[in-house]
């Protein structure tokens, strides 16, 4: 029996974005997305380098965390999403070519969307490559990622196909990258004050990372460290009232 990774069907944040398009196309998108584990897959993390520990789930933050990966918080707590996470991982890192990544990473049948990383990032040029060979493979998905690997995209100008929308995240080791090649980037701001001096909107329902072609803002979000200013933004963002967590609400 062929070996494949697992899709997981739209999570509360893929749902809000599947509420959007259900009212664009009128009829109920397939949404997927696909995990490994979240700060152990991301070589190119920075300021959001965070990861749960496989076993106790306890988190570790970096020497430069300022913001505090979400889906690591959520590892942290979650047995079966760091069990998955790895799965995925060790089932990608045991095999030796892009193609041979490929071949397991090929998507659910009636998948409308996909979304790479959800949880995690690409770990290496193979496994980039390979999402690239995904996207040819199956035209008729639309697909989409954040990622801080931004030397692996730059690695391949030129060759991304159109039903891919990489968006660059920033606060990564590659970040001058994003300037030098004037890629589609996604930053993490503590208020929308922010996002309107930088002339940036704010995705909240992960429409600009799907459909956008510009560059966007992404409000803070997730649990932060007691005491850090990203704790004490959400804090002011929530006395002001302010929607900054994905839901349908």
């Amino acid at each position: 029996m062929q070996l494949t990774i697992k899709y997981q069907p739209a999570n509360t944040k893929l749902q809000a974005l599947a509420d959007h398009l259900e009212a664009l196309w009128n009829r109920k998108p397939k949404i997927y997305g696909v995990s490994l584990p979240a700060g152990h897959s991301c070589p190119g993390a920075d300021i959001c380098k965070s990861s749960a520990d496989r076993i106790t789930g306890k988190i570790t933050d970096g020497a430069n965390t300022t913001v505090r990966c979400f889906m690591a918080s959520i590892e942290s707590y979650s047995k079966q999403s760091r069990a998955g996470g790895w799965e995925n991982y060790d089932l990608l890192r045991s095999l030796k070519t892009a193609a041979e990544m490929a071949d397991v990473m090929t998507p659910p049948a009636d998948a409308d969307v996909v979304r790479f990383g959800v949880n995690g990032d690409f770990f290496n040029q193979k496994h980039f490559d390979a999402a690239l060979l995904v996207a040819e493979r199956n035209p008729q998905i639309m697909f989409y990622a954040y990622t801080k690997s931004v030397n692996y995209w730059v690695a391949r100008l030129g060759q991304i196909p159109a039903n891919l929308n990489l968006n660059a995240s920033r606060g990564g080791r590659y970040d001058h990258l994003i300037d030098t090649h004037d890629l589609k980037s996604a930053v993490i701001v503590y208020h929308p004050e922010t996002a309107e001096a930088l002339g940036l909107e704010i995705d909240h329902d992960e429409t600009h990372a799907l459909l956008g072609r510009d560059s966007f803002a992404l409000l803070i979000h997730g649990t932060q460290p007691k005491g850090s200013d990203a704790a004490a933004a959400i804090k002011r963002l929530k006395t002001e009232d302010i929607k900054f967590a994905y839901s349908r609400k």
